[in-house]
């Protein structure tokens, strides 16, 4: 057993089960910010179905998998929206009833792609332990658990230990960052952020994410919240450490309209991945391709390639 985490575990089943939010997005397309007290015309704006536990569950099962969910919509019209559309995508889905509006991201895209993003709990605010508790028998079946930090703490928490009782290895994308205890970490399998989550879990700036010589170092620090690290770097590429070595991972060249969904992307093709059986360097570059395909349209799931075009365009 790891001096970093408290489990390690083969994989039991075959879904991919995603715990996590559910967001119907508001994306503006702008040249830039608007100045503080300045109103600011846009290009253009539109709706699409958003979150980060939705979007990976999403991009998982474009690209074949069996995927299960767990978590809440809204009881407005745009929850039950959120709901048809997950479900058109061959999502199983086990939502907790809730009489709160639904999530919201307002995502501001800017100059080149950038994003800018905010999001308004609603209706994922109610998935509690209670509810996770109530789904335990998806985990029998599942061979990686998916969690992102748009859902209450204590939701991921108890997702974490029944995956540990289930024997299930869990990827954690701790994104936004917050405050997350290393019991828990330490008990995932995959700890997954970008460069800015990095800094704001290691309480420093990482430095130039050219420099490869900082951004191992930052690897290795990360690895005291899990042995199984994960570090994305948008058009840098990512690093991938596995307790044992860390290897880095160049990003495929394409041109970006959005980034918008494009870690959610990488998330659902590196599980995908991982219950196919790929080692998780493999699964890495797989998630690599599919994330720069994502970049190349707007939106997050609308964006997000199937399969087919994996395979005829990538692969």
């Amino acid at each position: 057993m790891s001096e970093h985490n408290e489990v390690e575990v083969p994989m039991a089943g075959t879904d991919v089960l995603v715990v996590g939010s559910v967001n119907y997005d508001y994306i503006v397309t702008q040249d830039r910010l608007p100045r503080r007290g300045e109103t600011f015309a846009a290009a253009g704006a539109k709706g699409a179905f958003g979150g980060k536990g939705a979007n990976q569950a999403v991009q998982a099962a474009r690209l074949g998998a069996t995927v299960r969910f767990i978590g809440a919509c809204g009881a407005d019209g745009l929850g039950r929206q959120c709901l048809d559309n997950l479900r058109s995508q061959g999502v199983d889905c086990h939502m907790r009833p809730t009489e709160e509006s639904s999530g919201l991201g307002i995502v501001h895209v800017v100059g080149e792609g950038d994003v800018y993003a905010t999001i308004v709990e609603g209706a994922n605010g109610a998935v509690d332990r209670g509810w996770i508790d109530e789904n335990a028998q998806l985990f029998q079946d599942a061979g990686v658990v998916v969690i992102q930090n748009e859902i209450p703490a204590e939701a991921n928490e108890r997702t974490v230990e029944l995956a540990a009782a289930a024997a299930v290895p869990v990827v954690f994308n701790a994104a936004p960052a917050r405050p997350v205890a290393e019991r828990v970490t330490r008990r995932c399998t995959w700890f997954v952020v970008n460069e800015d989550e990095a800094s704001a879990y290691l309480g420093r700036d990482l430095g130039d994410v050219r420099d490869d010589t900082a951004m191992r170092r930052a690897v290795v620090d990360l690895q005291r919240f899990c042995r199984g690290v994960v570090l994305t770097l948008g058009s840098r590429g990512c690093y991938v450490a596995d307790g044992t070595s860390v290897q880095f991972i160049e990003a495929v060249p394409t041109h970006a309209v959005d980034s918008t969904g494009a870690g959610d992307s990488f998330i659902g093709a590196f599980a995908d991945a991982l219950v196919n059986g790929s080692d998780p360097v493999a699964a890495a570059v797989d998630a690599t391709r599919v994330a720069s395909i994502t970049v190349e349209g707007v939106g997050a799931q609308s964006s997000m390639p199937t399969r087919e075009v994996l395979t005829s365009e990538v692969l």
